[in-house]
């Protein structure tokens, strides 16, 4: 068996471990638009046969599963599963199965960091899918001790702007570009299609996937001209925000940019109804939902707007959105939703990263695979859009540049990623692109 040492950040204790894992889902269909046969049996014979035949791979998906949050981890899972389905029909990795591990952080730092510990040091997972911004910064240091790549497609927080790249990466958007995208949007008709804002109040809630957004909203909306008339950091979780609405309402905006989970965010126009505040609204994309629009006061809601990851064209014109949602209703029973895009891609790097390991004729560890993230998602590499596709095109001797359902994943040196963002319109219960915004243009 393959064995690896272990290492709790901040014990200095070591724990020697084995492969471990929980079976996946099943079902899954193929994106694949086809590949080098020749390079695909020259990867085939180079890949690591001293791998033990039976044992498995398990890939670890760290997010919430229970709590307020728990609608994140259920919006990825599936997506990770189909994923995983797809790579073993492909004959596994080094002849070897995908198992995925669940690691519930429940939508807290103290959860987060027990549930990595778990999967690091007793599951000895090769990869990891998550975690939130929510509890990003509680684990970012046990990636880094442990040499354990994470591949995110739901932590936008700023914090990691400056300092993943190495074994954290992410599939979504810093939130400094959603926050330009906001203000931008607000401060030119063109995109919001209504007026261009020139002032402004701002309502966020306390904890850090939320405050991530407010420096770069704000900053970028006086860049642009405008002027923020009010700022309130509200705390997560009460009963209420009528006192919070009344500050707000006292400075007159035209327009309240409210970053919120979808909960707060409902009781939050319930109290704006109350009150009769008559401004408009710009929500994020935790509000951008069906759901919301729902559970919140029409009357508050009515032409409200909203962003959202925007569709990436080139991937719209070759029918592969229509094939990865069609794939998903088939796995799933129902639509793709928030982050399944940005998962597809999350999965289909750390998967190929495996592939790549094992073609390299090297132990599939944790550290090893890490190397391979920017092997598989290089722009000078051969163009593949699916992980089939990168499996039978990946040899010993070329990169590949993988290019996804958000956009191309050119990872920068802290590993982040640009794509474009979907301006939207709340109208009559359901949610209309008004605009797109591409990277260039932030």
């Amino acid at each position: 068996m393959i064995q690896r040492r272990k290492f709790l950040a901040g014990t200095g204790a070591a724990t020697v471990t084995t492969l471990a894992g929980c079976s996946g889902s099943s079902s899954a269909g193929d994106e694949s638009s086809g590949g080098d046969a020749a390079n695909g049996a020259e990867a085939t014979a180079n890949e690591n046969e001293s791998d033990a035949a039976g044992e498995t791979i398990p890939v670890g998906v760290l997010l919430p599963f229970s709590g307020e949050y728990a609608w994140v981890g259920e919006n990825v899972l599936p997506v990770v599963r189909m994923l995983a389905q797809e790579i073993n029909e492909q004959g596994g990795i080094g002849n070897r199965d995908i198992t995925v591990v669940q690691g519930d952080t429940e939508g807290s730092p103290s959860a987060s960091l027990s549930a990595a510990k778990k999967l690091i040091t007793v599951e000895d997972v090769a990869g990891i899918i998550g975690p939130t911004s929510i509890t990003m910064s509680a684990v970012f240091d046990l990636f880094q001790t442990n040499q354990v790549p994470v591949v995110t497609p739901t932590a936008g927080t700023t914090s990691l702007d400056d300092r993943g790249g190495e074994y954290v990466f992410r599939t979504v958007p810093s939130d400094a570009l959603g926050g330009r995208a906001i203000a931008k949007a607000l401060r030119n008709e063109q995109y919001n299609t209504t007026t261009s804002y020139s002032d402004m109040a701002l309502m966020v809630g306390n904890k850090e996937v939320f405050q991530s957004f407010k420096n770069p909203i704000k900053s970028s909306f006086a860049e642009f001209g405008g002027t923020v008339t009010e700022t309130v950091d509200f705390k997560t979780g009460k009963a209420s925000y009528e006192s919070e609405m009344q500050t707000i309402m006292n400075t007159d905006p035209a327009v309240t940019v409210l970053v919120g989970s979808k909960d707060d965010s409902i009781k939050i126009m319930r109290a704006a109804f109350q009150a009769g505040y008559e401004g408009n609204w710009y929500v994020t994309q935790d509000q951008t939902t069906e759901v919301f629009l729902d559970e919140a006061p029409q009357e508050v809601t009515n032409n409200i707007l909203g962003l959202q990851s925007a569709t990436y064209q080139a991937a719209e014109e070759k029918g592969r959105i229509k094939q990865f949602k069609q794939r998903v209703q088939e796995f799933t029973g129902s639509e793709p939703r928030l982050f399944a895009r940005n998962t597809y891609d999350a999965m289909n790097v750390l998967g190929l990263a495996m592939k790549a390991t094992a073609v390299a004729n090297t132990q599939i560890t944790s550290a090893n695979v890490a190397d391979n993230i920017r092997t598989v998602t290089a722009p000078s590499g051969t163009v593949v859009t699916s992980y089939t596709e990168g499996a039978s095109t990946v040899s010993n001797q070329n990169t590949l540049d993988y290019r996804g359902l958000i956009g191309p994943i050119d990872f920068n040196e802290h590993g982040d990623v640009s794509s474009p963002f979907a301006i939207m319109q709340s109208n009559s219960g359901s949610w209309t692109e008004l605009a797109v915004i591409p990277p260039s243009e932030l």
